[in-house]
């Protein structure tokens, strides 16, 4: 039997299921429902005409089946989505769509960002290969580009190596660029990186906190936008895969790789010596001086554990510097064991984590406030059909949660099939906001649990046996029309997740 598992199963035995609760101010029991709210079979790009797209498709620069979401970020009535560049025949590697509504279709053409000309392959100028990007309360984009393309194409000749670069888009201006970076190699090999996922830290003129799970060199990059310098902490055991983790199996498709430091996420502020959270004051400033820190949260994908690390140590650049191997491993805390591997993780800005269990087809949710026990995580939504890897995610500012699911396992292994559902964007409120928000709702209160979030704790599922219904009551798309798209009219109900035993209804899937 899988170690890991032997573990869970002796705590499970050792420990009382206990029901807690999460804040959730204002929402609704419906609002608090997952919905799909856009889906694709493939993802399509907004050409000028069918004779330009019809071109593209000719000359491979637009081959439909190689093309996947990965991140997103909302801001203002935007969805910006990336789109990394694995194999070929992906035309922009960055896009948005206009944010849900009465738009008339609910699989939008991807417009690419800022435009087609910082989307061309081969120029280094441009954006090559972005899979993750952050927002921060200006309305600044953070935008990481490993520099590589057809990462997953055996014996590709079109492997491209720019130098890695970190972009600062100003989203209130149409994306122009207020800065450039480009990454040393001793920090981020150009050709041999994987910059992966990134989020933001307004602490001393901005930070950036970015995982890159290359083979050779994993290890989380820190950039001072102040500085205008970066630097790399490395640690070999959090942040390099775990070999009990690598085989497992997403709705059938087994898997046997060793993904390093993948997920990451910003906690929000606390004070060290007493464990209290932040006051309602601007915490980049007050909270600091006051001696309250931060941490960054963060797993490799082939691990069962979620670690975390001070923030101020990230940005300390001789820390990164002087520090020994033995440093670096004491200064990591191994917060405890989940019942998957996660891929996409986000802090809301009240301290809650939300992320996803991949071989559960599952998302929870976690109060870091709590300990990182089983009896303190939450199953929020569990859905064999809808949910199938689980990948980006953002809140917008009415406090919107936006999940990407985009069948990760099927694209890698080359078994897409084009007339299924393979990319959706699943949408539910939590009242809360992005990390970077942290306190625009007020100081929170940990104690102010009168909300409950509907959903059924881990330690419930493993020690009572729970079993989780994925059977949707409909499971196809009505309205359809002729040219292949959908209306935003007219769609079904496409059902709901029931717990057998306590028959509380866990998640609903519903169009819009």
């Amino acid at each position: 039997m899988n170690p890991v598992l032997i573990i869970l199963q002796a705590l499970i035995l050792t420990s009382n299921a206990q029901r807690s609760s999460f804040p959730l101010p204002d929402v609704t029991p419906a609002e608090r429902q997952f919905k799909v709210v856009y889906e694709w079979d493939t993802i399509e790009f907004a050409y000028g005409s069918d004779i330009e797209r019809a071109n593209a498709i000719y000359s491979n620069y637009y081959i439909p089946q190689n093309n996947i979401i990965s991140d997103i970020k909302a801001f203002a009535n935007r969805l910006y989505v990336t789109l990394p560049r694995m194999r070929p025949g992906v035309p922009a590697t960055l896009g948005w769509m206009i944010s849900p509504g009465d738009n008339g279709r609910t699989d939008p053409e991807i417009e690419p960002f800022p435009s087609w000309e910082m989307n061309e392959v081969g120029n280094c100028s441009a954006l090559q290969f972005v899979q993750g990007i952050a927002v921060d309360t200006d309305g600044i984009m953070w935008v990481i580009d490993s520099g590589r393309v057809d990462t997953l194409s055996q014996g590709s000749t079109r492997h491209l190596n720019c130098q890695p670069k970190l972009l600062l888009l100003d989203l209130k201006r149409n994306g122009s660029i207020i800065h450039r970076y480009h990454f040393p190699d001793d920090v981020a090999a150009r050709g041999n990186n994987y910059l992966n996922r990134i989020v933001i830290d307004d602490a001393s003129g901005g930070f950036a906190y970015i995982t890159d799970n290359s083979g050779a060199d994993p290890g989380i990059v820190v950039y001072s936008r102040r500085l205008n310098r970066s630097w790399k902490v490395r640690e070999n055991n959090s942040m390099r895969a775990a070999q009990n983790a690598r085989e497992f199996s997403v709705n059938g498709t087994d898997l046997n790789f060793a993904i390093h430091i993948n997920g990451i996420a910003l906690g929000p502020y606390y004070n060290p010596d007493t464990g209290t959270s932040s006051s309602a004051t601007a915490p980049s400033y007050n909270a600091l001086n006051d001696n309250y820190e931060r941490n960054v949260y963060y797993s490799p994908l082939t691990s069962y554990h979620l670690y975390s690390i001070p923030a101020s140590l990230l940005r300390d650049p001789d820390f990164a510097r002087r520090s020994t191997p033995r440093d670096v491993l004491q200064a990591v805390t191994d917060l405890g064991l989940k019942i998957s591997q996660t891929d996409g993780m986000i802090m809301d800005n009240r301290g809650i984590l939300y992320y996803g269990l991949l071989k559960e087809h599952a998302l929870a949710q976690w109060d870091s406030y709590k300990p990182f026990s089983l009896d303190n995580q939450l199953i929020i939504a569990k859905d064999d059909n809808y949910i199938q890897w689980t990948d980006g995610m953002t809140f917008d500012e009415e406090g919107y949660l936006y999940i990407v699911v985009n069948r990760l396992h099927n694209f890698v292994a080359g078994l897409l099939r084009p007339n299924d559902i393979n990319f959706r964007i699943l949408r539910a409120k939590t009242g809360t906001l992005s990390y970077v928000y942290t306190n625009s709702f007020g100081a929170r209160n940990p104690l102010n649990d009168n909300i409950l979030n509907r959903g059924i704790f881990i330690n419930d599922v493993l020690e009572n046996g729970l079993g989780i219904s994925s059977t949707p009551t409909f499971s196809s798309l009505e309205g359809r029309n002729g040219y292949g798209r959908s209306s935003a009219s007219g769609l079904s109900l496409c059902g709901s997740i029931t717990l057998g035993l306590a028959a509380i209804v866990l998640l609903q899937f519903k169009h819009i």
